[in-house]
């Protein structure tokens, strides 16, 4: 009899611990699943209509600030400095000649003289660094004053170089200043014969053609007309 106590006493005993681990396994997880779903992103909270205005206001402030002034686009154009705007290829023939006098009378047989022909480039363009810029925004125009196209140089490649002829006297050699004099009149003749070719007038239409595609770029096709003129 007293056994049967002792094992029901142990049974309850048992039985109660049983319980309380499961209670404590609910709560656990219970609390651990609280705690998880604390943790999880929660949603921005929608703006308001004082955020929107506001937010508007700000976008206006920026399209102010974005406005392309008469300075800008004068800054912009004149930061291009000397700009070449054309080119005109070339082959000129050069000539020389030179016949010692004796009593002032030229002597035939003294004559040294070379034919010889040179490729080269003259090169013409705008100076923008003295472009003028105004911008009348009642009107919708950009007026631009370019200075006028000017030859920028006259560049003669050694290596095209050709001798047709020569005929050189010992007693009257060619010296370095008679071969630069003819150097400088082959420029001459290649500048003269751009200029017969229309270089200048391609260049000054070479350079509108930028100045329209530099001010379009940063205003827009719509709104705006563009005159151009020359100083």
């Amino acid at each position: 009899m007293q056994a049967q106590k002792t094992k029901s006493k142990w049974g309850v005993i048992i039985i109660g611990a049983l319980i309380l681990a499961i209670a404590g396994l609910i709560v656990w997880g219970v609390t651990h699943r609280s705690e998880k779903i604390e943790t999880l992103p929660t949603a921005p909270p929608l703006p308001t209509p004082e955020v929107v205005i506001r937010e508007k206001e700000v976008e206006r402030v920026v399209e102010v600030e974005k406005e392309i002034t008469a300075e800008i686009l004068t800054d912009g154009l004149r930061d291009m400095g000397l700009l070449v705007t054309e080119e005109y290829a070339f082959t000129e023939v050069v000539s020389f000649s030179s016949i010692k006098k004796i009593f002032n009378v030229e002597v035939g047989i003294t004559e040294s003289s070379y034919l010889a022909g040179y490729d080269g480039i003259v090169t013409a363009g705008i100076d923008f660094s003295s472009v003028q810029v105004e911008k009348d925004e009642p009107a919708g125009r950009i007026t631009v004053t370019l200075p006028a196209a000017q030859i920028t140089g006259v560049d003669i490649d050694p290596e095209s170089f050709v001798l047709y002829a020569e005929k050189i006297r010992p007693w009257n050699p060619i010296s370095a200043e008679d071969f630069n004099a003819s150097l400088v009149e082959l420029e001459a003749k290649a500048r003269e014969k751009a200029l017969e070719r229309g270089v200048l007038t391609r260049a000054d239409a070479n350079a509108r053609q930028i100045v329209c595609n530099f001010i379009t770029g940063l205003v827009g096709s719509e709104g705006y007309s563009i005159e151009i003129k020359t100083a």
